[in-house]
């Protein structure tokens, strides 16, 4: 290849990975949002005034920062085709900050400001162990089982993103279950769309809560009055001693799950050299994404940055370095001027919960795929503690309202959702139908969703649930009729 190969800055291909890459992104802003404002009633004010730029100064530094890197290096090997790996906003580590730390932390003190800080701090430190992770982790393997640290993460996946997010799903089952529905029937029944399945799941979904009256205009009026520009403000108050006091019982999960983040960093570059990349390495893009993070925490952003899997996907629509310019811009663009906010109001909080429920069920589900199976044993052993230690902190009468939904029938509920699930999987739609009607008679009669049976003084089937099954059934079916996604056996 000749000396003189021009790098292009950004090319057509690069625009559909910007677009996939952001959106894909910004749903965990979504849901990151609803949280903050509906669970830790934190203001509204800090979330689109303080948090938000501090995500774009994280955005664009990683962005930026990966762009001008893998440049560099097509520059230097005059390779205009290069593919720059994947990253933005990771999802495990988002929600481990949001449910293991700063919810406790807001639920002991009632202060969701002290609580905010606490998760920004975390995002700091997590961001410092990524700095040295890139250099010590590859050691850390060598020592810790993978039974042990991913058996902790799959614990840690069970009690804060599945249960904690089921809880929120089921106070609000219509419009949770459709989301739901929508999240398997496209990622585990495997169909092909052309939108992110999350942005299909939630859109939906809030198209339902809205008809049924769920959702109110008011709250998007109010929403106008954060439309703005909004320049990033420094949070050097995240270091004072009761930030600091209230963060230390949390370095264990900071830790384990930055540890993990760092390893997935490792797999999304080890990725790009199963496609052929060999040249690709994986200590400077992995410091990029942990200054990125250590600074947009000093800007108060709590919202964790790492890098991607999905390599071959962006290789084979041909995209290059420039896709990570397009990605800073939206950015900047929803963040600084309070767009967030608008979107905000017309989304429930359950119709983004489901995207935790599947990243929480895909994490266990690794847990499992990555050691032997003769390791299981130890897998279930260490995620014990960190699951008993969720269901003891929310034993309270109460405590997770949704939960307690499955609480009448749940041995039939458990084979129920599970054959739902397994019919799904394999595309057996009118299997789902029957399944769902089961249910519903299940429900008529009061063996599930009622404290009572038929017939008795404590007979009170929930109506929701009611609607869901029926729901279901007549779409399940319709998607039977149309042979919807029916692959055609060899």
């Amino acid at each position: 290849m000749g000396s003189n190969v021009k790098i292009p800055l950004f090319k057509p291909s690069d625009l559909d990975a910007a677009i996939g890459n952001f959106f894909d992104g910004f749903s965990k802003v979504i849901v990151a949002i609803a949280i903050l404002i509906g669970t830790l009633q934190l203001d509204s004010d800090i979330v689109f005034g303080t948090m938000m730029p501090g995500l774009v100064v994280g955005a664009l530094v990683l962005h930026l920062g990966l762009w001008w890197y893998y440049r560099q290096i097509a520059i230097k090997r005059n390779d205009p085709d290069l593919v720059a790996i994947p990253a933005g906003l990771q999802a495990g580590r988002l929600f481990i900050w949001l449910f293991s730390i700063m919810l406790p932390v807001y639920t002991v003190t009632g202060d969701p400001m002290l609580a905010f800080k606490v998760g920004v701090l975390s995002h700091f430190i997590g961001g410092f162990i990524f700095v040295i992770g890139a250099f010590i982790v590859p050691h850390i393997l060598k020592v810790v089982p993978a039974g042990a640290l991913f058996g902790a993460l799959a614990g840690g996946a069970m009690a804060f993103m599945f249960l904690q997010s089921l809880d929120g799903i089921l106070q609000m089952p219509v419009v949770g279950w459709t989301s739901l529905m929508i999240l398997f029937v496209i990622y585990f029944g495997k169909v092909d769309v052309k939108l992110p399945a999350a942005f299909i799941a939630i859109g939906v979904s809030a198209i339902v809560a809205w008809a049924m009256g769920s959702m109110s205009f008011g709250a998007v009026t109010d929403s106008l009055t954060n439309i703005g520009f909004y320049l990033p403000k420094t949070t050097f108050n995240i270091f004072s001693s009761e930030v600091i006091s209230a963060t230390i019982p949390y370095l264990p999960i900071i830790i384990v799950f930055s540890v993990n983040e760092v390893i997935t960093g490792i797999q999304a570059v080890e990725q790009a050299r199963e496609c052929g990349d060999t040249h690709f390495e994986y200590t400077k893009p992995i410091m990029i994404a942990g200054v990125a993070s250590m600074v947009s925490a000093l800007f108060g952003n709590p919202i964790a940055l790492g890098l991607y899997w999905g390599y071959p996907g962006w290789k084979e629509i041909e995209s290059g370095t420039g896709y990570h310019l397009g990605i800073a811009g939206l950015y900047a663009f929803i963040g600084l001027t309070g767009l967030a906010a608008i979107i905000n109001a017309f989304i429930p909080e359950a119709t983004v919960l489901p995207i935790l429920v599947f990243i929480g069920m895909s994490s266990i589900v690794q847990a499992f795929e990555v050691v032997e199976s003769k390791y299981y044993p130890a897998v279930i052993l260490a995620l014990s503690p960190v699951l008993i230690d969720f269901i003891m902190s929310n034993a309270a009468e109460g405590a997770l309202p949704g939960l307690m939904e499955l609480k009448a029938g749940s041995a039939f509920l458990g084979m129920i959702f599970g054959a739902i699930l397994v019919f799904i999987i394999d595309n057996e739609w009118i299997n789902v139908t029957y399944t769902s009607l089961i249910a519903l008679g299940l429900t008529l009669i009061g063996m599930v969703h009622s404290v009572g049976i038929i017939g008795t003084e404590t007979y009170a089937p929930s109506k929701e649930f009611i609607i869901v099954y029926i729901v279901t059934a007549i779409v399940f079916f319709i998607l039977d009729k149309m042979n919807f996604n029916r692959k055609t056996e060899a």
